[in-house]
């Protein structure tokens, strides 16, 4: 979407967004989240992790920057539930409505979404420079009685061929529209239709909270509804800038298993967990599936880092320091088993670059409200997958280690088992990720054949065992604390095996 788009109309899109599935997962974590924002009724952005989420994803921002620059603030958050028959009259958000603009609002339909239950706007409304309330106010106009005919009426005194669109809009797809734009809906089908309604700002806009939303409008003069950054940098000096909400439910020790790698939608995405550790305030992990010559997202950066692990297929890894992908840029191709660490702030994406499906595997982690580490790693491009498959039996040498910005200290080494092999159950002080390429093992009393991810927090207890005929392969990541006892072992095992070989990469 280019900077003009909403300039002729106010309004732009449908853009798809999100496919079914992702539909419903974004709905039912919305839906999970208990009782009200605490601010006021917009507020979920600043409160609830779920709304946060969705709100900073890379593609709806993509969406808004544009409009609003690399500088940009969530300032409101909400679901829009309407039943059969409901009717929202033509309006301007009051929040927005100031004549200077600096505001972008996106609609995403979510349920029950079609043309007769979507937006209606009223284009070129946003250049008027007054709102409909203002309008009806002045000819005694009331909120029930205003209707279609009475919004054009009022239009047609500003722009005489003024008239009502209602774009084709569908579940996953988004509308894209300025903050002063006139606006409203009519769900005329028979089922409850449920839209996201995400609200963003430039930073030097102030956001202010209204008392009322009838003319004339009252705001709040001191109290300050809480905005969230989700790009570049805030004005503390304008708005009431709050910390991005974080994941009170803890990580449980448990087994996930991968998808397996089939062609379907472009980008099939396949959440497995995402809260706090006694190590972390907040990791998410995630396996994608996506389609040759797919891309999830453009270049996008966040203050979380991340480890990203090739399970099958291709793909090309694209990062630089800068937005426009030229600065210190890299592009690595890299296959099954390989990875590639992520620090905070580096910009990110990648490709499927080859003829099949591909799945990787994120971790994605941050230690909010904790002071960074002054000596941080650096990105790194690990490519591990065919030592990996050609290993002897035992723990590998460190493939790398180091502290982070969000760590004391992230180390990653390969194992292979052979069957019967493994280690009895232990708790370590660091959490640790375990991504099962190849084979068959059993732990936490189950058995699981590659591929899979096991998440242990710290101090849990876990242990590992290969099953069946042939080795079982995997990677481990350890994040967190000191070394564990098995890591110093297969340390001293490497150099007493191989003094020559010098020291294991570093991040």
């Amino acid at each position: 979407m280019t900077k003009d788009a909403l300039e002729p109309e106010g309004y732009a899109g449908p853009v798809a967004v999100f496919d079914a599935e992702e539909c419903a997962r974004i709905l039912s974590g919305l839906r999970a989240e208990p009782g009200k924002p605490p601010a006021w009724f917009k507020g979920w952005a600043a409160s609830s992790p779920a709304f946060h989420r969705v709100g900073s994803d890379p593609r709806l921002l993509e969406l808004v920057r544009p409009a609003l620059g690399d500088d940009i603030v969530l300032w409101g958050a909400s679901l829009i539930v309407k039943a059969e028959s409901d009717i929202h009259p033509f309006h301007t958000d009051v929040e927005s409505m100031a004549p200077d603009g600096g505001f972008v609002t996106v609609w995403i339909g979510l349920e029950n979404t079609d043309r007769s239950s979507g937006l209606k706007f009223v284009p070129g409304s946003h250049r008027y420079g007054i709102t409909m309330q203002e309008l009806n106010h002045r000819v005694g106009v009331t909120r029930d009685a205003s209707t279609d005919e009475t919004t054009l009426a009022a239009a047609r005194q500003y722009d005489a061929a003024a008239r009502i669109l209602q774009p084709e809009v569908h579940d996953g797809e988004a509308l894209v529209f300025d903050g002063r734009v006139w606006h409203g809906s009519h769900n005329q089908t028979k089922a409850v239709r449920t839209a996201l309604l995400l609200q963003y700002a430039r930073p030097d806009r102030p956001v202010r909270m209204p008392k009322t939303f009838s003319w004339p409008i009252a705001f709040h003069e001191r109290k300050k509804p809480p905005v969230v950054v989700v790009s570049g940098t805030g004005q503390p000096a304008v708005n009431r800038i709050v910390a991005a909400p974080r994941r009170s439910k803890a990580v449980g020790n448990g087994v996930h298993l991968l998808p397996p790698a089939r062609l379907g939608p472009d980008l099939a995405s396949f959440p497995h967990f995402w809260g706090r550790t006694p190590v972390l305030t907040d990791i998410e992990g995630h396996s994608s599936i996506l389609a040759p010559g797919g891309s999830p997202h453009p270049l996008h950066q966040h203050l979380e880092e991340e480890i990203l692990v090739v399970v099958s297929g291709t793909a090309e890894l694209h990062v630089a320091d800068d937005a426009a992908g030229t600065v210190n840029a890299e592009r690595v191709r890299m296959g099954a088993g390989d990875f590639a660490y992520y620090p905070a702030r580096l910009f990110h994406t990648l490709s499927n670059a080859g003829d099949t499906p591909l799945l990787y595997t994120m971790l994605k982690w941050i230690n909010a409200g904790k002071l960074p580490n002054r000596s941080a790693a650096r990105r790194a491009f690990v490519k591990a997958g065919a030592a990996i498959g050609s290993a002897a039996p035992g723990i590998g040498a460190p493939l790398f280690e180091g502290r982070t910005r969000w760590l004391k200290r992230l180390q990653a080494h390969a194992s292979t088992l052979a069957p019967g092999a493994g280690y009895a159950p232990h708790a370590d002080r660091h959490d640790v990720a375990i991504l099962l390429l190849s084979g068959s093992v059993e732990t936490l009393g189950r058995e699981v054949t590659a591929p899979a991810l096991f998440y242990h927090p710290a101090n849990t207890q876990h242990g590992i065992r290969a099953t069946g005929t042939a080795p079982a392969r995997y990677l481990a990541f350890e994040l967190g604390g000191r070394p564990s006892p098995l890591a110093i072992l297969a340390q001293l095992q490497q150099h007493r095996a191989n003094r020559a070989s010098g020291t294991a990469p570093r991040l």
